[in-house]
């Protein structure tokens, strides 16, 4: 079949150079014109996780919890009318931008004004006279410092910091050529640190639109990056610009293919996402390599080249294929995870992967065909004396310390599985910050003056719209706030209570010792007050009502703010606080419990002890019994005796049940610190799910290539050790597990066997032809596939590298990692492999093993050179024959 292939190739190749060029245009187009940023932050989970769904059900009742942005600064002489003024304009200017829906600061605050003779709250704003002939700087200054609502929420008083709150529209925010608008924003801020000192800038907003920037800077940076360190490595191993021009050319079309399938899918360039160019830049250059080295060994024996080029196809296209099949299966295991984000990376990647194998089998011979044949000092990498060097020792090792191998690797393992146990698992919004990066700097200086700067929310769904305004109600909620207050990782609180404490402080002349809950007394003077309030009004606190209650009026919001904490610390804290959020709004939910118990055991006694110690529930029951009926209702009423004749009503238990749960207050703990840790958490437990798939996945292929179970023992044994070593690595150097780094061990371990698979092949052709001299059959195949072997390994270390280049941990750890996994797979494929061979000798090496299902190196004497037909290409007749020479 591949010498068919071959004869294709060569036959027809501007017809193909053409439908290339089609390709690369089209997917080109798609390259330039339909790539878009993903600046959506950290949502790694699947849309059937719980947590997604919470956070979901938010977003629809409340909208975004991190369109804000924030603006800081630090100034003691704020109080001044020149600087108050200015920070006025500041504001106005922002305001006038489309995509900003408003603007929150000390400069731009209302005041409620009881109108007495109304009976109703009028607002006026602190501060529009820029001339201070209303009001003097400092009767504005105590007007807004004698609202306690205000304090440690747009100012602390301690360190003189004062925020400016930016709200935005996240249309804007989620559109690449729109989302500027923060960076517009921004700079009007910044036009005024000689004014204020230095300007902060927090919030998602502002975490989002920079980080994507760097993405998109970082993605086109690695791209430079890899061809460059990529094209040295060449001309060092080839001595060849022809060589280095040819293998270019297949970086350059897959590089435009790779970024052309992200935008024709319709994805988004994510900080995964951008890594999948340069990535296909380090895979794509050892198909180049054992391409061209063959290509090389050939024309080396014969100095034809016509033939040279059929045999690489023929000989070790199939080879070339499978190293790409497993890499793409590698990356494939990404597609079971249910993350969109990860089945997005691991579709493009894995099929990348295998288009960099046909352009890599068609590119290459084809250019080649034009270019003169190689000069003798081209070849003489085929006998470089440090790589022969290398491999001569290496096989001295095999032959004469085996034992001190397998010493060596047990050692190495056992340390190794001491530091698995020592990793830990992190994930938090600026995790892959770099200490000292000015995004950290500034969530750091907001976390210090305001006590946290990711976005946490507690939903309290009251059930019934009659009970958020009882005293009952609000004092629970007033609790989980003073709970939340007292917690250094949180932020102030802000919810529905606050709003009714500055009304109530409002009808008393804004006297601040009146921001406190209503009296039963002042509910009955506030009556009318309240019906003519408008809550959509953002007189009371600058802020809608409807951002704190849902529409349905059953679900409050209380918002908050939380530290940049490890995913981890975060679960642990979430489920601590539910805890505590749940025994203080349903502190009788244990004793109902357990009389719903015994009523479910059929022991009635308890039916009347529930209803004597809890007659909120008895009421529910008759409203449910009753279903509206007014006339049963009140008899239910008059006549407490009546329910008991429905107490052996089959339904019944379910009817207590259910006005049972009707009296708990159900909590939901969400927003984006929360997403964020379970998105990570839902990542390492699929951690191993995805790197067991891919075992199994490479194995059957194995199986499938060499027939013998235990040769498929041996191979995954060189390819685990390196994973291995890997997590050992993370654990003793404290790199932690997160989103980024979970993809090393996938990704390496469908790299890493392509070696195997090589030296497998060779040692199988060569037990064929050497008759099952097994010694001389690992040796030779280490010393002719260990070349190519030696070079891919150098330049994936080398194209890897660059990744720690980045400005982002993760991806710095990303490309760390895989590069030192990758050299060690090297060297246990080349040590450990031939060892493991040697060792149990024809143990392993059986006749299924020598008679596979499919050829993966095709010998000489298989191609049939007859059949190769290529037309005269130049005046000089070098490849004007019908048949090449045998």
């Amino acid at each position: 079949m591949w010498q068919k292939i071959a004869n294709i190739i060569l036959r027809n190749r501007l017809f193909i150079l053409a439908i290339l060029l089609i390709i690369t245009v089209f997917l080109g187009y798609f390259a330039f014109t339909g790539l878009k940023i993903d600046n959506k932050y950290g949502n790694t989970l699947p849309k059937n996780s719980e947590a997604q769904k919470n956070y979901l059900d938010f977003k629809t009742r409340f909208g975004e919890d991190g369109s804000t942005l924030v603006i800081a600064i630090q100034d003691k002489d704020f109080y001044t009318e020149e600087k108050f003024r200015t920070w006025k304009e500041i504001g106005d200017s922002i305001l006038q931008i489309d995509g900003v829906l408003g603007v929150i600061s000390e400069a731009t605050l209302f005041t409620l004004v009881n109108n007495k003779t109304q009976e109703r709250f009028d607002a006026k704003r602190v501060f529009s006279d820029v001339s201070y002939k209303e009001k003097s700087i400092d009767s504005i200054k105590n007007e807004i410092k004698n609202n306690p609502i205000y304090k440690n929420i747009l100012y602390n008083p301690a360190t003189g910091v004062s925020l400016m709150m930016v709200k935005m529209d996240e249309k804007f925010l989620s559109n690449q050529k729109t989302s500027k608008v923060v960076l517009t924003v921004e700079n009007i801020a910044l036009n005024y640190e000689k004014e204020f000192g230095k300007m902060h800038f927090a919030g998602l907003p502002h975490i989002r639109i920079v980080v994507g920037k760097r993405i998109l800077n970082e993605m086109y940076f690695f791209i430079g990056l890899s061809i460059l360190v990529t094209s040295i490595i060449l001309y060092l191993f080839f001595k060849s610009f022809r060589v280095v021009f040819i293998c270019n050319s297949v970086v350059f079309v897959s590089v435009i293919w790779s970024m052309g399938t992200i935008g024709l899918f319709g994805y988004h360039i994510s900080i995964l996402m951008a890594l999948i160019p340069p990535l296909m830049i380090v895979i794509s250059i050892p198909n180049c390599v054992f391409l061209m080295t063959k290509y090389h060994q050939e024309v080396k024996k014969h100095g034809n080249k016509i033939k040279a080029l059929a045999v690489v196809i023929s000989k070790i296209g199939l080879a070339t294929f499978l190293t790409n099949f497993t890499t793409a299966m590698g990356f494939s295991t990404f597609i079971f995870t249910n993350s969109q984000r990860l089945i997005e990376f691991g579709v493009i990647a894995s099929i990348n992967i295998l288009l960099v194998f046909f352009i890599s089998i068609t590119i290459i011979p084809i250019i080649t065909t034009f270019s003169k044949s190689p000069k003798t000092r081209h070849l003489k990498h085929l006998d470089r004396k440090i790589a022969q060097s290398f491999l001569d020792k290496l096989v001295y090792l095999i032959q004469f310390k085996r034992k001190w191998i397998y010493i060596t690797c047990l050692v190495l393992v056992a340390i190794s599985v001491v530091g698995i146990f020592k990793m830990k698992a992190t994930g938090n919004v600026t995790g892959d910050l770099p200490p000292g990066d000015p995004i950290l700097k500034d969530v750091h200086f907001i976390e210090k003056n305001f006590g946290g700067a990711i976005p946490f929310e507690i939903l309290i769904n009251y059930k019934k719209p009659g009970r958020l305004f009882k005293n009952e109600t609000l004092e629970k909620i007033e609790k989980i706030q003073d709970l939340v207050s007292k917690d250094t990782l949180f932020s102030k609180s802000l919810s529905y209570v606050d709003f009714v404490k500055v009304i109530n402080m409002a009808y008393y002349g804004n006297d601040s010792t009146k921001y406190r809950l209503l009296s039963n007394r002042d509910k009955k003077r506030l009556k009318k007050y309240i019906d003519n309030f408008d809550w959509n009004n953002s007189s009371a606190s600058n802020m809608s009502i409807k951002e704190l209650i849902d529409t349905t009026n059953t679900t409050l919001r209380v918002r908050t703010q939380m530290k940049d904490l490890g995913s981890y610390q975060v679960n642990d804290y979430v489920q601590l606080l539910k805890l505590k959020f749940d025994q203080i709004l349903n502190p009788d939910k244990s004793k109902m419990n357990y009389y719903l118990k015994q009523i479910e055991k059929n022991k009635q006694k308890y039916i009347d002890s529930l209803f004597e110690y809890f007659p909120s529930v008895y009421n529910n029951v008759t409203e449910i019994l009753s279903s509206k009926n007014t006339a049963l209702q009140y008899e239910f009423d008059s006549n407490p005796e009546k329910i008991k004749t429905y107490y052996k009503d089959k339904n019944f238990k379910h009817y207590i049940k259910q006005a049972v749960n009707d009296e708990f207050f159900e909590i939901t703990l969400t927003g984006t610190s929360v997403v964020v840790s379970e998105g990570t958490m839902y990542l390492v437990k699929n951690l191993f799910t995805s790197i067991l798939f891919a075992i199994i996945s490479i194995s059957i292929l194995m199986a499938l290539l060499f027939r013998s179970f235990r040769m498929v023992l041996v191979s995954m044994i060189p390819n685990l050790i390196p994973l291995v070593m890997t997590a050992g690595i993370m654990g003793w150097f404290q790199i932690p597990l997160k989103p980024s780094t979970l993809l090393i061990f996938s990704i390496a371990l469908g790299i890493s066997v392509d070696d195997t698979i090589h030296f497998l092949s060779k040692y199988r052709l060569e037990l064929k032809t050497k008759k099952w001299n097994l010694k001389e059959c690992i040796l030779i195949s280490i010393k002719e596939s260990g070349i190519g072997m030696f070079y891919t390994s150098i330049i994936l270390f080398f194209g890897f590298s660059v990744l720690s280049f980045s400005q982002f941990g993760g991806t710095k750890a990303l490309g760390m990692l895989i590069s030192i996994t990758l050299l060690i797979a090297m060297l246990t494929n080349l040590i450990v492999l031939p060892s493991i061979l040697l060792s149990l000798d024809r143990l392993i090496t059986t006749k299924s093993f020598e008679e596979p299902y499919f050829e993966v190196y095709d010998e000489d004497s298989d191609i049939n050179w007859d059949d190769l037909e290529v037309k005269q290409l130049d005046s000089n007749n070098e490849f004007d024959t019908d048949k090449p020479d045998n």
